[in-house]
């Protein structure tokens, strides 16, 4: 009497806890795991109703909180957030706030969830800005909008103890459906009959998890009132919910298998057989009008299919083979359960309790291992939405930063600009960049704005500037000039101290640091897969400049990885950690882990005082040009400096020159079998004169 009870209630324990183990190792992955679940929550992106109804939030947070003068904008402005959402973007920015309330409810015990999407008036104004330009620049002041506000209470911490005790639960429950089905088998006096109902009990834990998981979407969305918000809400519990689903399924067909499989050693059924049979009646003409009219259909039909749905049929196809294989695998290996009649009169007196538990676990672990395979292969997994290219070639994306070479501007603030006296450059840092500049190589001085508007640097010791006016390759005559200026009437008074981007001389032009590197903001939050390196040959302090880069909200963004040889990241990892700008000094580093000194240990570079192009083409005086200067030999970064200085005045002509492709590419090669090394950052003056982009790109090995 024990016996016969103890058997089903054992059998209805591993059931339920195999059905337990999967359910719980799907939670732990897919909605502990902030990354994972951060991941879910982008994809759901990309269903058309949850687009809509996010930027429909977004649009009233811009237009009616932030920027109400905006309202008659309205439609246009939400016409382009509905395009901009889902992009890659603001799917970056989405995952990343997702991911951070994530972990402030399970590891910050935060009692407010608050889901705020960080930099959106940045990347819905380069949508505008092709449309509306106005309106670009007035959207672009909006730096976070807020979705989601929810008090959670105690939630928070409750919500850590359960993730604590998920994460040793599955390997419980899969312990006891293992020791629970032992037991039954051992105290079963059929032991096959046994195997059946555990794999019977299976399936029907598969189907009753598929039910609740149908049920409860259907509870979900029938309480929302709009049909929008219906499908939406459907959205996201698939993103979430319907790998949990696909499990089911596959615990119920493995469940089905091995109660088949198990029956089926009563008299073990061969499936060559019937196959071939099929096999026959495909190729042979029945006899019976009846029968070729049937066989006609079905071949057609069958053709229709494979013409129609390709898809479909190979799924299909695949389907059914692994489900033969298991089974007869499982056959295979259940051959050890059955035994004929006699047989197992035979053997009775001497079959063991560690027989028995071996076979116990090879039915739960063939059950369990179906549905392991599923969540091993990646099935409760979901990658991070893709990034697409990176730096616009997918060859690129598996390379770390020291071997990818970018195209880079010496003294990228020397542009055209109002107050500049002469320019080195073609366009300002923000068309650089969206040409597809990625190395700028930049000057940071303190400067006094005058009433006049005029610029004045600020150097204590006037002896120091010419020193630091000659070591950024100022000629003699320059610094003259440049001081003839400065003694000049309006530029003497009181002014309002700043950080400028000057070259060696803010009274021959300047740009503010917080410009430029709010427009570098900019460029990498609307361009999520752009790397960006910047040397700061900095005359300013290191806290200075750490500050003015969290200011325009780059402190998100820089990279803060290891910087030894054979230790960068590939720009791919660095793309989907969103840590895409490397910052380094020359001078002085510090005041944040990720400001680096350039020439320590992370840069060599090539000479840079060059003033005829003969320097740069002539075959014969190349090996000069790429002598070691700065910074040890066998640094993980490389930069090449390729321009051409004739102070007062640089000559874009010159630029031409040395620019063009084959001297260019000529030169490249020289540097990089001399040094051995791949060059990273390839640096030019006139960046639009020549073939810089086609030079770079053939040093990645890109057609």
């Amino acid at each position: 009497m024990t016996r016969r009870i103890a058997v089903p209630v054992l059998l209805v324990v591993a059931c339920v806890a195999i059905v337990l183990a999967v359910v719980v190792g799907y939670v732990r992955r897919a909605a502990v795991d902030s990354d994972q679940f951060a991941n879910r929550a982008a994809v759901v992106l990309r269903d058309d109703d949850v687009r809509s109804l996010i930027a429909e939030r977004v649009t009233d947070q811009l237009v009616l909180k932030e920027q109400a003068d905006l309202i008659a904008a309205r439609p246009l402005i939400e016409s382009v957030v509905s395009s901009v959402v889902g992009g890659r973007a603001f799917t970056g920015a989405f995952r990343s706030a997702v991911r951070d309330v994530h972990s402030g409810v399970f590891d910050r015990d935060e009692d407010t969830v608050i889901l705020t999407v960080g930099d959106i008036g940045t990347i819905v104004a380069a949508g505008l800005e092709v449309v509306q330009p106005s309106l670009a620049r007035r959207v672009r002041t909006t730096n976070r909008v807020e979705l989601v506000r929810r008090r959670v209470g105690t939630v928070g911490a409750e919500a850590a103890r359960v993730a604590d005790t998920i994460k040793v639960l599955a390997w419980l429950f899969l312990i006891v459906a293992i020791a629970a089905a032992a037991g039954a088998i051992a105290l079963s006096r059929d032991r096959r009959h046994t195997v059946v109902r555990l794999g019977v009990g299976t399936a029907i834990g598969g189907v009753v998890l598929l039910l609740a998981l149908g049920i409860g979407r259907s509870l979900l969305v029938q309480h929302l009132d709009s049909p929008d918000a219906r499908d939406a809400a459907g959205a996201v519990w698939d993103a979430f919910l319907g790998d949990l689903g696909t499990a089911a399924w596959i615990l119920a067909g493995a469940g089905a298998v091995v109660a088949a499989a198990a029956a089926s050693l009563i008299r073990p059924v061969e499936l060559d057989e019937p196959l071939r049979r099929a096999g026959r009646w495909v190729t042979t003409q029945p006899t019976r009008p009846a029968g070729r009219v049937v066989r006609g259909v079905v071949l057609v039909a069958v053709g229709l299919l494979l013409l129609l749905d390709r898809d479909l049929v190979l799924q299909l196809l695949f389907t059914a083979a692994g489900v033969y294989l298991i089974y007869a695998g499982i056959s295979a290996v259940l051959w050890v359960v059955y035994q004929p009649q006699a047989a197992r009169r035979e053997q009775a007196a001497v079959a063991g309790v560690g027989r028995t538990l071996v076979v116990a676990a090879i039915a739960v672990v063939l059950i369990v291992a179906a549905v392991g395979i599923f969540v091993g292969s990646g099935g409760t997994s979901t990658a991070a939405p893709a990034s697409g290219t990176c730096e616009g070639s997918e060859q690129l994306c598996d390379r770390p930063l020291d071997e990818v070479a970018l195209p880079a501007t010496h003294n990228s603030m020397s542009v055209p600009l109002p107050g500049w006296f002469s320019s080195e450059q073609d366009a300002p840092i923000a068309s650089q960049l969206q040409d597809g500049i990625r190395g700028l190589l930049i000057d940071t001085h303190y400067a006094d704005r005058l009433p006049d508007g005029k610029l004045r640097t600020y150097v204590g010791d006037p002896a120091e500037l010419r020193r630091q006016a000659s070591a950024d390759g100022v000629s003699p005559e320059a610094i003259d000039a440049a001081l003839r200026i400065r003694e000049r009437i309006g530029f003497s008074g009181e002014g309002t101290r700043g950080i400028y981007l000057c070259h060696s001389f803010c009274e021959l032009g300047g740009t503010t640091l917080d410009s430029v590197l709010g427009d570098l903001h900019d460029f990498l939050v609307a361009n999520p897969d752009a790397v960006v390196v910047v040397i700061n040959q900095d005359y300013i302090t290191p806290e200075d400049f750490v500050a003015a880069v969290e200011k325009a909200g780059l402190g998100d963004l820089v990279y803060r990885g290891p910087t030894a040889r054979g230790k960068w990241p590939t720009l791919r990892r660095m793309i989907d950690t969103n840590q895409r700008v490397v910052f380094l000094a020359e001078n002085h580093a510090g005041a944040a882990p990720w400001y680096h000194l350039a020439y320590d240990t992370i840069t060599e570079e090539t000479p840079y005082a060059f003033s005829k192009p003969q320097q740069l083409t002539d075959p014969e005086r190349l090996p000069a040009s790429c002598r070691p200067n700065r910074g040890p030999e066998g640094a993980p970064m490389f930069l090449v400096n390729h321009w051409i200085t004739t102070d007062p005045i640089p000559l874009p002509s010159n630029a031409a020159k040395v620019n063009a492709y084959r001297p260019l590419m000529r030169r490249l090669r020289v540097c990089r079998k001399m040094r051995h090394h791949l060059p990273n950052l390839v640096a030019v003056n006139f960046y639009r004169r020549g073939d810089l982009f086609r030079a770079v790109d053939t040093l990645n090995g890109i057609k």
